[in-house]
């Protein structure tokens, strides 16, 4: 019998990653272990959680607010960081860690337990651009330009991480048909609210199903392909702050060994995608 898919997903909203959490929540073979989410996202997660009825309980908890060193001491450890260090593998299924936002809360689970690498099979991160241009500035990427030195803390804890940057998200494409689709869809689930959303803002959004690659590669890790690249933050221009910076010599020696996936069989990507049309979410 294989082995269930057990997941912490670190969410923090929209479209596309309402979406994927959703997928989870629906697929038989998952059980969602706990939602780290910012405090304005949690009601999402419910709401997500009660129109998914996976039927067990699933724990939301609130990540880091605040960037490393944006300036503002958290006195308190977040429930998300004490999720992530105090959560324990368990034999019957593997662990993974999906992570959609910055790396805040994740970098102080690493701080807080350096033993934390041994508890996941896999660390997932969407998110930095390694040969295309960033969504923040012309090089950087939300996730990344977030915080710069949380991501550069993570790299460097050597986990059990794969890297899904815009390079490979950035190719699914959706047609006309599926996004109007998963915008009925997504009224209906209440992803967003189509009275102050405009059909481009939407259509914008639809398409940009970064999250939706990350969870496949999370899922089904049999459907991508990593390569190993020797990766570093740049934390100190304010310029190019979040960047992610690959050395690709023939020889390369500056940064962390990382696994980077650079592809993923899009078949897959959409046999998942009209699996949840064809049901209507349902």
């Amino acid at each position: 019998m294989a082995k269930k898919h057990r997941l912490i997903i670190e969410f923090c909203g929209g479209f596309g990653q309402g979406l994927a959490l959703l997928y989870a929540l629906r697929s038989s073979d998952v059980q969602v272990a706990g939602i780290i989410c910012r405090d304005t996202q949690s009601s999402l997660a419910s709401k997500l959680i009660d129109f998914a009825q996976p039927g067990y309980e699933i724990p939301i908890v609130t990540g880091a607010r605040q960037p490393l060193f944006s300036g503002t001491v958290e006195t308190t450890t977040s429930e998300g960081v004490r999720l992530l260090a105090e959560t324990t593998q368990d034999e019957e299924s593997e662990l993974t860690l999906v992570t959609f936002d910055r790396l805040t809360t994740l970098a102080l689970a690493v701080a807080r337990d350096p033993l934390l690498a041994s508890k996941f099979t896999r660390i997932v991160v969407q998110g930095g651009a390694i040969r295309v241009p960033g969504d923040v500035t012309a090089i950087a990427e939300t996730n990344m330009h977030g915080d710069p030195e949380a991501a550069a803390l993570v790299l460097a804890a050597r986990l059990p991480l794969v890297l899904v940057p815009f390079d490979t998200t950035s190719s699914f494409r959706l047609t006309e048909e599926q996004v109007h689709m998963l915008g009925s869809l997504a009224e209906a689930v209440g992803l967003i609210d189509r009275t102050t959303m405009s059909d481009m803002q939407f259509a914008t959004s639809a398409r940009g199903l970064h999250a939706w690659i990350a969870m496949l590669v999370a899922l089904s890790p049999d459907k991508m392909r990593t390569e190993q690249m020797k990766l570093s933050v740049e934390c100190k221009s304010e310029l190019s702050r979040g960047a992610i910076l690959a050395d690709l010599r023939a020889k390369p020696s500056v940064g962390t060994d990382t696994a980077v996936c650079v592809e993923v069989e899009m078949a897959e990507a959409e046999r998942w995608l009209q699996t949840v049309l064809d049901q209507g979410g349902l």
